[in-house]
């Protein structure tokens, strides 16, 4: 006996997935987020706060209303950016205008420009100097390089020649010139802190900036002389907050006239400077 087929099962019918959740104010959140990064970043710039704080109170409305929507952390946080973006910008602006009142209360805390009474007394420090723009210098003075001891700022380097030694004996191997005399210049340098003003005194005090200037207003390079003993030349380079001695040699054309120290312009300082000897 055939035996019946068994009759289908109904299949179940899948359940309907719910439709994601639409985020709510999700867009205010972010609004109020990046009005609080903005409002942040420009608090501290004075007027331009202004602009800045104006979007970061627009985004404290913004943040507010997103509260109740889906994006609850970052609609916080936003809000939270944006006061305290108005609470610098106020603290910010309020510290501009005590500073402001303090300058306008006390005339001595504004910045002040040169009185011509300051340019005055500055033009009277800077020595006079002759046709040839030298100054007239008599041994044992003090020449500068560089800018002179002032309060708070860098002091230059001086030198001064004490002696003039006209034709001195030889040192043992010295050679004495076949013409002209031997000039033996007795150098004492003291540096300051200033690294440049130390440098163009190694430079200035070079044998080869010397000149002989005649009777007649003609200048003549002084030569270089190997009569004295090399040891006793003064040092070619100079450090800061250091004293040297020492001697350089020259070899001039007469006894007696003018020597000339010519090394053209230099840091704070004038063109050149002459000795009678």
């Amino acid at each position: 006996m055939n035996q019946p087929y068994p009759a289908p099962q109904p299949h179940p019918e899948p359940r309907p997935q719910a439709a994601p959740r639409p985020a709510k104010f999700g867009g205010l959140a972010w609004s109020a987020l990046i009005l609080g990064i903005v409002g942040i970043v420009g608090s501290p710039i004075i007027i331009f706060n202004n602009i800045t704080a104006i979007a970061a109170g627009v985004g404290v409305v913004l943040g507010i209303i997103a509260l109740f929507g889906t994006r609850k952390v970052l609609a916080g946080i936003g809000t939270a950016l944006c006061v305290g973006a108005i609470a610098i910008t106020v603290a910010a602006q309020q510290a501009a205008v005590e500073e402001l009142d303090r300058i306008v209360n006390d005339p001595a805390a504004a910045p002040t420009l040169p009185s011509t009474e300051t340019a005055v007394e500055v033009a009277e420090e800077r020595p006079r100097t002759n046709e040839r723009n030298h100054i007239a210098m008599a041994l044992g003075d003090e020449a500068w390089t560089g800018p002179k001891q002032r309060e708070n700022g860098p002091e230059g380097t001086t030198f001064v020649i004490d002696e003039i030694e006209v034709d001195p004996a030889c040192d043992a191997y010295g050679i004495a010139p076949d013409a002209g005399h031997t000039l033996l210049l007795h150098v004492r340098v003291a540096t300051g802190t200033d690294q440049l003003a130390a440098q163009d005194a190694a430079y200035v005090l070079n044998p080869f900036n010397f000149v002989e200037i005649g009777k007649d207003g003609v200048t003549t390079p002084a030569q270089v002389g190997a009569c004295t003993d090399y040891a006793k030349a003064l040092p070619q380079t100079f450090g800061i907050n250091q004293q040297y001695t020492g001697t350089i040699e020259l070899v001039v054309a007469q006894a007696s006239g003018t020597l000339g120290l010519a090394p053209g312009s230099t840091t704070g300082g004038p063109a050149g400077w002459e000795w009678s000897y």
